[in-house]
């Protein structure tokens, strides 16, 4: 029997190719789009699982703010996480730290080969590293390879940088061009489903000679990022009860009533973790979750085409369904006839897919940024989700016309040849489904688009158009800098030169100030730059003025602040905030000026006030500047580069020379918005072309079915063009009430998304009118032509149409 079925499936698939190709097409089409979206969703949602304790794992948080102002850290003092092991250790069964003073770049050199480069991903961490994080040590020790002072491990990448073939063991890098560490090991490189990437681990015990004894042990500042395991997931709780008495027992006095402890589990911090000081940007859960309905609305759109074009195609078999009843079939083996043929196409179309797959991992890995392997696909969840599709797409496009057809009368179907009314109705229901979909589908893409290009483009605050940031921390650079941006304003394409704290709109600090009228201190963002930080980022003032260097006593202790930190002391006008007093740490001084709002901070978090802070002081420009900001002439920016790089090597030529330039670099911030449009646009544009396919392969088959008709109507004197709109226009009015049903849909699911960020668009009409216009147009475009090419058909022909 089976191999019956087999050649009655073959049979029909030769005599109706035109459908089977656009059906098994269609299918596969969309099987790819659902697998690749899947392939990434379930390499988003496997970040840091695959350490052997990431359930009971965790960060700890730290949540320093007072009347809704102050910073949700992701990092702790140094001392937090030695401390909580000692002081509970019935909850705390390990701890390490990961250190990189906050730095884009450290700078390592292999001297005796003459290689000295930037490092972005270089790290302090403690000894107990591997017994938190299961990361796999090639050659070394793992018990004792960090045990020592100026104890370095690199990666396999790194070990073939810096040492060619080489053995790197026991060999040198200095680092930061002023101590030599020791290679004690070689780490396989890390994997990108992690939330830090490293290349370097350096030996905690190494800092005692870049700090002294009282910053390390201090309970301010807080650079490090800081994970426990717990002897047992329920621990969390408890642990987490214990907080508040271990912030009023160690934190200094000033901060620990604003200070609040928080466990976060080591899996949540790449979907949900949006902290100040994260180690690099992390993904968006919502993302996932629009992720998941533009896989699931793809796959159905292509089920749609295939279950619709299924039933349409076994409505022509009625008369074929009628003898093998009157010979004796049994309404079961029919079932199984056109359960087994659907079953069958649709393995067909999947391994399509699959071959499809192999050609487009690269691409969609370059796309999405990730390094997903064929190798994935032996697992067996993906063994699993494609059986499940098999089944699931077989069975309900196979089911429907095998129990509709069996039940035929015999004698209606084989006097009547074939049923051609027979379930239009279940069809025309199918593509207003679908056509809504492809609606939804267009209009988020294009809101989605809006969405970033308004993050990105709309207005700051500040310029950040050429602006060249140069990475400075840990250089030699405080008793040059003076004299480097005297020697880089002498060039005309400089315009201005400054230095800073953090990336302006990207980064903060924080940092208690105690403001006249105020009861006591509070923690305020703060942002300490050098002179002529608002030229150079075109900053507007409203009142007072700018940092001068004719001022001698600015660098005591003068502020410029923003709006918002006017309105929220209750001063009023800006004008009135001008000469307000403020306290920090012993020092007095006063308000000097009051600047425009801009966002010192990306735009997924709101305005809110902050202190800009005039810091001079040469002893600690190292640990407070981490940027030289350059604004260039932006019509000589290869010019103004070669001008910056050449100041550059004469004042510090022991290290290599490293920028990027300001919008670039924020930008980055949007990276996970950015991906959003990327994957919607292309995954719905796949979606339109299945949805077209299958309303070429419907509008084929509807052609057939009144091609008798046609000819009738011709002969009878009806027009081209009349025809042509009698053919079409039950397409057009199911396309019409797709866009009724899709508007007020996606509507809800756009404006749900769009309320993710704090700065957004407001959901226009525009986008919804362009999604129904261009389905429109596609749809009677692929209509039209099958329509005008049956209505120029011979009519002689059309009347001996079967």
């Amino acid at each position: 029997m089976l191999k019956n079925f087999f050649k009655i499936a073959y049979r029909n698939f030769m005599r109706q190719r035109v459908y089977s190709l656009v059906n098994t097409t269609g299918l596969a089409i969309g099987v790819v789009c659902f697998l690749l979206i899947f392939l990434y969703i379930h390499d988003e949602l496997s970040y840091d699982t695959f350490h052997s304790k990431s359930d009971r794992t965790y960060r700890v948080i730290e949540h320093f703010e007072s009347d809704g102002v102050g910073e949700h850290s992701a990092s702790q003092p140094f001392p937090v996480g030695p401390t909580l092991q000692s002081e509970y250790p019935g909850q705390v069964e390990y701890m390490t730290r990961l250190f990189n003073f906050q730095s884009p770049f450290l700078a390592l050199a292999n001297r005796t080969l003459d290689r000295n480069f930037n490092e972005p991903n270089v790290f302090f961490v403690d000894s107990t590293f591997f017994d938190v994080f299961d990361y796999e040590l090639v050659v070394g020790d793992k018990n004792t390879a960090l045990d020592e002072p100026n104890a370095i491990l690199i990666t396999e990448s790194m070990a073939k940088k810096y040492f060619s073939d080489q053995n790197p063991l026991g060999q040198n890098l200095q680092f930061q061009g002023e101590q030599n560490l020791v290679v004690k090991g070689v780490l396989a490189d890390a994997p990108l489903n992690a939330h830090f990437q490293y290349d370097f681990l350096i030996s905690f015990a190494t800092l005692r000679t870049q700090y002294p004894n009282r910053v390390i042990k201090g309970w301010y500042w807080n650079p490090c990022w800081t994970y426990l395991v717990l002897k047992d997931q329920s621990e969390a709780v408890t642990l987490t009860s214990m907080f508040p008495d271990f912030v009023q027992k160690y934190f200094d006095e000033g901060v620990r009533d604003d200070v609040a402890l928080e466990l976060q589990p080591l899996t949540d911090i790449h979907l949900k973790s949006k902290l100040d000081y994260e180690i690099k940007a992390n993904s968006n859960e919502n993302n996932i979750y629009v992720f998941s309905a533009v896989a699931v609305f793809v796959l159905l759109i292509a089920v749609i085409n295939f279950i619709n074009l299924s039933t349409a195609r076994a409505t022509k078999r009625a008369k074929e369904v009628g003898i093998r009843k009157a010979l004796g079939s049994l309404r079961q083996q029919l079932i199984c006839q056109f359960v087994f043929e659907s079953l069958l196409q649709t393995v067909f179309a999947i391994a399509i897919a699959m071959i499809g797959i192999v050609f487009l991992l690269p691409s969609f890995n370059a796309l999405t940024e990730k390094s997903i392997t064929l190798l994935t696909f032996w697992s067996p969840l993906y063994i699993s989700a494609m059986l499940g599709l098999i089944l699931f797409i077989g069975l309900i496009a196979g089911f429907y016309p095998a129990f509709v057809l069996s039940s035929f009368k015999t004698t209606e179907v084989i006097k009547g040849g074939k049923l051609n009314n027979h379930g239009i109705k279940f069809r025309r229901v199918l593509v207003v489904l679908q056509f809504s979909i492809s609606m939804i589908l267009i209009a988020g893409t294009i809101m989605a688009i809006l969405q970033l290009n308004y993050l990105q483009d709309s207005d700051l605050g500040f310029d950040q158009k050429a602006v060249v940031m140069i990475p400075v921390i840990k250089t030699p650079i405080a008793q040059h800098y003076e004299n480097m941006k005297s020697e880089m304003l002498s060039h005309a394409t400089i315009r201005s030169v400054t230095a800073l704290e953090e990336v302006l709109g990207a980064k903060h600090q924080v940092m208690n100030y105690e403001f006249e009228g105020t009861e006591k201190s509070r923690p305020y963002p703060r942002l300490f730059v050098r002179h002529d930080f608002l030229k150079t980022f075109d900053i507007p003032l409203l009142a007072g003025r700018a940092y001068d260097p004719s001022y001698v006593t600015d660098d005591s202790l003068a502020l410029v602040v923003n709006e918002t930190m006017i309105k929220q002391l209750g001063y009023g006008a800006a004008e009135q905030g001008v000469g307000k007093s403020v306290k920090l740490q012993g020092r007095s001084g006063k308000i000097v000026g009051v600047v425009e709002d801009f966002n010192f901070t990306s735009k997924h978090h709101p305005m809110s006030p902050i202190a800009v802070d005039l810091w001079t002081a040469p002893f600690t420009f190292n640990l407070f500047m981490k940027y030289m900001a350059v604004k260039v002439d932006r019509d000589n920016l290869p010019a103004s580069l070669v001008v910056i790089e050449k100041t550059w090597q004469k004042f510090i030529p022991s290290r290599p020379f490293e920028y990027f330039f300001l919008e670039d670099r924020l930008a980055a911030s949007y990276k996970s918005e950015a991906k959003l449009s990327m994957i919607t646009t292309v995954f719905s544009g796949l979606a339109i072309l299945v949805a077209c396919l299958g309303l070429f392969g419907l509008a084929t088959f509807t052609m057939e079915q009144r091609t008798k008709e046609i000819g009738i109507r011709k002969v009878l004197g009806i027009k081209t063009r009349e025809i042509v709109l009698l053919l079409s226009k039950d397409f057009m009015v199911l396309v019409g009430l797709s866009f009724i049903i899709a508007v007020p849909v996606a509507y809800v699911m756009i404006d749900w998304w769009l309320a993710g960020f704090a700065y957004r668009i407001d959901v226009v009409m525009w986008p919804f009118l362009v999604a129904g216009g261009a389905t429109f147009s596609v749809a009677m475009l692929t209509v039209g032509i099958h329509s005008l090419k049956a209505a120029t058909i011979n009519p002689a022909r059309t009347l001996k149409y079967e």
